[in-house]
């Protein structure tokens, strides 16, 4: 019938009840009566058994019968679902109808999918149907022809005028029994206008309970409901006023590399060469749904945009759509209207005759019919899409449309972009519906940029200054943008302002705080009192009505924070320009962590801390370097290493530790609770939080090394350059009482730790003495084994020998005497051979040695690399990396001669 849209019949249940539980245990029973009354017209008994589960999806039953008459068995199972049953339905019942058949071999099987299986399982019903007669499959639409057939119901043909235009029928299941109706839809905007219902005869009038219960169902949303007859006694009463359309706004890039309020437009999209490259595969396979998975400012939008232009490279019309203005479940179709009628005038399809916009199944069946003039994907994204997770009949809505896209066959795209930082519901609604798009998508994991994008970007911001970048400025904007596009653009604009609007130096800028909270702090010094209300209000309650707003505030408040870009109209909605600026607006704070990398030791740095406290607090480098014996360079270093500590202020020919420090009763335990002050707001220490929670017997520092690059993935560096970061911050955690640091492992501290170590007096640890073996035991063991009981004068010995005798007084295997004479040790030799037990006790004199020999004894092929660090974290030892390799296996083979079962690693 050409006047019907779309022919698909849907069941709806509809009941009454003082709670939702009251409700679904009506919809259940009434679900029941309904299979019960069509298996009695097939000519069985009332069902013998019964179980009746209703969920917020819909209404699964399972049902024993049998005929009185003919003696025949049956099972039935009813799904009657808001979308299309999965096929896993179909080989669940028919697996079961066959485990029945073995006791009952002439067992019938009734499924009935309410509207219908999806189309794999569709088709399988239909093969199984032919092959197996006792197997019936019922959809909707068969269910409907059985109860035509039988006068139960009557037809739209015969109930509605000719001159309407209709779609989405539907069979309506009440307590006071079968009602059809049907959505009337405007010949011109193709949206329905008005619901119109009837009985199973012309003059029986539909029961108010029944038009009440569809007013207030999903599918008379907002559309008012008639009795058909009665519009018919009435037809002055067909005038139709069209409710209004949802708004639907699309998302905007930015118009320069650093516009930070908006996603990089196309043009100015840096990097992500890998997620680049798997969009790539989504726009070239043509159609299914995909998910953006990332956490709040790591370029979701630009993504979305740089994919809207891949599809119109490839021919196909693409649409990104703000999400934040979906306010009903009608924003869904809606959304498909736009995009459709765009799509068909870009000459990308032909839509067909019969449209309708009426309901999410009806639009979704638009597209379905279209004619595609061309090959090519239409592609629909939804960004910033958490909000849509308030609310959940529209969520529910965005749900169905992901399931009904995935069976379609023609080249569409649907994608999803949410926040994972904030979409963390372990029950409940989101989480599940969430999961159930998730489930039948293809998922993208979004993370910051590498250190290859933002190198890409600082060359931009290069070019765009017209100068180079000083090293600590650069170095700043990469650790502290931590790969985020957006707070990179932020840095860089407000560099660009600073030094061509204010004419300020680069190494003036490094002094400032190039933090985003700055930066927001700024954003909001100019305001007015009531300027800052007026944004904390719409923070409060984003995205909020813009009404509402100009209601409380006066108008030309809102146009000055909209100028300034402090606030931004989504629709009819505001809200602030960005999710983590409304974060610091509500809670005064940022939800982001310092990222910068440290390399150097507290043992390192101390000696310069020392001095320069010892001489007022306030020394230039080019005086301390002759002093300490070291580079201008190294000293740089070491200043940027305390001013990020929070020791010293930004000076970068001085280095000037601060008042608060040198003036307070205790400057040492001020120094250290700055220190711990500062790096608990640090994203290692909060890595190292999470580790110690799982790793509670202590964190590795090899493991803590593992981890790090993923905290940093701005900086790009080698593994042994990360295995350093750790151990450093490892010590400054200790030094600070945030962590305690043993046996090559960090651990939480206990109560009453206050942290190690000092940096004002600059004292070693007497209890530490760096000693330890740097040669094989060849030439050793040969000169102790050649040893006579004398004394030997050391002074006379080769240098070979020498250092021979070095490895074996640091192992007490010979003893120092006076007047520079060594000895052999009593013990330490045995038949002319050396004593294992005296090496032993000599390996486990050394720092770390009892450790490295439990480690050996555990693991015979534990590594030199292994080894080294134990003993160089046990004697807190400023090795390279290569040192501790070299120690680690001169220890190996030194353990092997005492007898250990060192094998090769």
């Amino acid at each position: 019938m050409d006047r019907i849209a779309v022919q698909d019949y849907q069941v709806i249940v509809l009941a009454e009840g003082d709670t939702p539980a009251a409700v679904s245990n009506a919809k259940g029973h009434l679900f029941e009566a309904f299979i019960a009354k069509l298996l009695r017209e097939f000519g069985f008994d009332a069902p013998h058994e019964r179980n009746v589960n209703v969920t917020s999806d819909g209404i699964e039953l399972d049902v024993s019968i049998s005929s009185s008459f003919t003696k025949q068995r049956a099972t039935a199972e009813g799904k009657a679902y808001s979308t299309n049953v999965k096929a896993q339905a179909l080989t669940s019942f028919y697996g079961k109808l066959n485990m029945a058949r073995f006791e009952h071999p002439e067992m019938h099987g009734y499924l009935f999918a309410l509207p219908r299986l999806v189309a794999q399982g569709h088709e399988s019903a239909r093969t199984a149907e032919q092959r197996d007669t006792r197997f019936h499959y019922f959809d909707a639409q068969r269910v409907v022809e059985s109860l035509l057939s039988r006068n139960l119901i009557r037809s739209v043909e015969s109930a509605v005028p000719e001159d309407l235009l209709v779609s989405d029928p539907t069979l309506l299941i009440t307590k006071e029994g079968l009602y059809s109706c049907i959505k009337v839809i405007d010949r011109d905007t193709r949206r329905g206008i008005e619901v119109l219902v009837w009985g199973n005869t012309a003059e029986n009038l539909v029961p108010q309970p029944v038009l009440t219960l569809l007013e207030e169902s999903d599918y008379a949303r907002d559309t008012p409901v008639r009795d058909l007859s009665k519009a018919r006694n009435n037809p002055k009463k067909n005038h139709y006023s069209e409710a209004p359309s949802p708004i639907v706004v699309t998302v905007r890039g930015s118009s320069s590399d650093f516009e930070y309020q908006f996603p990089a437009s196309p043009e100015f999209f840096v990097g992500r060469r890998s997620i680049v490259a798997e969009l790539s595969r989504i726009v070239a396979a043509g159609r299914g749904t995909f998910v953006l998975n990332a956490q709040s400012g790591w370029g979701k939008s630009s993504l979305a945009l740089k994919l809207r232009l891949m599809v119109e490279r490839a021919t196909g019309y693409a649409i990104v759509i703000d999400s934040r203005t979906a306010n009903s479940p009608l924003f869904v179709t809606e959304s498909l209207h736009i995009a459709a009628q765009n799509a068909s005038r870009a000459g990308l399809l032909t839509l067909p005759t019969e449209t309708s916009w009426a309901s999410l199944k009806s639009a979704v069946a638009t597209i379905r019919d279209a004619k595609w003039i061309r090959q090519a994907p239409l592609l629909i994204f939804f960004d910033q899409f958490e909000n849509v997770f308030q609310d959940e009949e529209t969520t529910r809505q965005f749900r169905d449309l992901a399931l009904l896209v995935n069976e379609l066959n023609q080249p569409v795209l649907l994608g999803f972009a949410w926040k994972t930082d904030l979409v963390g519901w372990t029950e409940s609604h989101p989480y599940r519906l969430r999961d159930e798009i998730r489930a039948g998508s293809h998922q993208i994991t979004v993370g910051p940029m590498g250190a290859k994008d933002v190198e890409a970007l600082l060359r931009r911001l290069e070019k765009t200054l017209g100068q180079p970048l000083a090293r600590e400025l650069r170095q700043r904007l990469r650790e502290y943008s931590q790969g985020l596009p957006w707070l990179f653009k932020k840095l860089a604009g407000h560099v660009i302002r600073e030094i061509e609007d204010h004419a300020k130096t680069q190494e003036q800028l490094v002094s400032e705080a190039l933090n985003v909270q700055s930066l927001f702090e700024a954003d909001l010094a100019g305001l007015q009192p009531i300027e800052k209300d007026a944004v904390r209000h719409v923070a409060r309650f984003a995205p909020v009505s813009a009404a509402e707003v100009t209601d409380r505030y006066d108008g030309v408040v809102i146009q000055s924070l909209l100028d300034r870009r402090l606030l931004v109209a989504v629709g009819e909605k505001l809200d602030t320009y960005w999710d983590t600026f409304r974060d610091f607006l509500n809670t005064g704070e940022v939800p982001i962590e310092d990222s910068y990398t440290i390399g150097l030791y507290p043992q390192g740095v101390a000696p310069v801390v020392s001095h320069v406290a010892n001489h007022g607090g306030d020394v230039a480098i080019s005086d301390l370097a002759p002093a300490l014996g070291a580079s201008p360079r190294s000293l740089v270093n070491v200043s940027r290493t305390l001013r990020l500590l929070g020791i010293t202020s930004y000076d970068l020919a001085r280095i000037r530790i601060l008042d608060s420090i040198l003036e307070a009763p205790d400057p040492e335990s001020a120094l250290r609770r700055g220190v711990a002050r500062v790096l608990r707001r640090h994203k290692a220490y909060s890595l190292l939080l999470r580790l110690t929670e799982r790793q509670p017997d202590g964190v590795s520092i090899t493991s803590y090394a593992r981890e790090l690059p993923q905290a940093f993935p701005a900086v790009d560096a080698q593994p042994n350059t990360w295995a350093t970061y750790a151990r450093a911050f490892g010590l400054w955690f200790e030094y600070a009482g945030l962590a305690m640091f043993q046996n090559n492992s960090l651990f939480n501290p206990g109560e009453h730790f206050v942290g190690n170590g000092s940096l004002l007096t600059n004292k070693p640890n007497p209890a530490i003495k760096v000693e330890h073996l740097h040669d094989a035991p060849g030439p050793s063991i040969r000169f102790l084994e050649s040893m006579t009981p004398e004394p030997i004068d050391y002074r006379d010995l080769p240098t070979d020998e020498r250092r021979a005798v070095r490895n074996l007084v640091v192992l007490g295997l010979v003893r120092e005497k006076a007047g520079g004479r060594i000895q052999m040790a009593d013990g330490a030799r045995v038949d002319g051979k050396v004593s294992r037990d005296a090496l032993v006790a000599g390996l486990e004199k050394l720092a770390g040695g009892s450790a490295a020999l439990l480690a050996l004894r555990a693991n015979p092929a534990t590594s030199a690399r292994e080894i080294g660090v134990i003993l160089r974290d046990a004697a807190r030892a400023d090795w390279k990396d290569s040192t501790a390799d070299g120690v680690g296996k001169h220890f190996r083979s030194w353990a092997k001669v005492a007898g250990l079962p060192v094998r090769r690693y």
